[in-house]
């Protein structure tokens, strides 16, 4: 071994998946520690999830009403701490990046924590519900809805996941735009391309009724109104911090 090939340059890659390790364990542990908490109010959580959709359920096995209580405590413990989550992970990765990296990516990841609140709560309180009413509508006289709480809690669930997901746009959007690959410009021009792609979106997400399909699609146009203001901000800062002449500038 030479005197370059040093342990002392070899181990910063092994110390930082030793870091990642204990990282995973650290979430793994306040997640659980978050679900534990949670538990407590998983069954008025459960009867509110419940009452605000199907309005009743049933499980189909003795463990049915428990396994419910226990994915409500844990998902009620991730978005509890999501937030320690997101700082941990930030602490992992934060200083291993260039000062002007740090600037974007920190307020970028309060903002997409913020934009995911914002999706599960227009889930939870507003699409679900709706949703699963016009689903329990197609059912008659003869035909009679019986909910098991395990298929009402994976919809609830994966809606307000993508719910979620969907209202990251904006960021997403603003990303694009800070490596160049769209513009304000582009965002103006398509936007009836845009409106119709969020349209067949919302179709695809939702039961083929109208009311549900335009309830999701109008917070998403609105969104898409909101990306256009902060690409534009975006893409003047970036014209202003370019000196004149630098072939790398960004073209109107």
């Amino acid at each position: 071994m030479t005197e370059d090939a040093s342990p002392e340059k070899t181990m910063p890659f092994l110390d930082h998946l030793e870091e990642l390790r204990r990282v995973l364990i650290f979430v793994g542990i306040v997640v659980g520690v978050g679900a534990a908490g949670a538990w407590y109010w998983s069954g008025d959580v459960l009867d509110w999830l419940i009452q605000n959709t199907s309005g009743d359920a049933i499980f189909m096995r003795p463990q049915g009403a428990f396994i419910a209580r226990i994915k409500v405590a844990i998902v009620l413990g991730l978005m509890a701490t999501l937030p320690l989550v997101f700082y941990k992970i930030w602490s992992f990765v934060g200083p291993g990046l260039l000062e002007t990296e740090r600037k974007f990516v920190l307020p970028g990841v309060l903002f997409s924590l913020l934009l995911f609140y914002l999706g599960v709560a227009f889930s939870y309180f507003v699409l679900t519900p709706l949703m699963v009413d016009v689903l329990l509508g197609f059912g008659n006289t003869h035909l009679q809805a019986q909910t098991e709480i395990t298929f009402l809690l994976d919809l609830v669930f994966t809606m307000g996941m993508a719910s979620g997901l969907i209202f990251q746009m904006p960021l997403v959007l603003a990303f694009l735009t800070i490596i160049n690959i769209i513009t304000p410009t582009f965002l103006k021009l398509y936007w009836r391309h845009a409106i119709v792609l969020i349209f067949i979106s919302a179709a695809l997400l939702t039961p083929a009724d109208p009311v549900s399909q335009v309830l999701l699609a109008v917070p998403l146009i609105l969104l898409y109104g909101i990306s256009l203001v902060i690409c534009t901000i975006i893409y003047k800062g970036k014209r202003k911090s370019k000196p004149k002449g630098d072939p790398n500038a960004v073209s109107r």
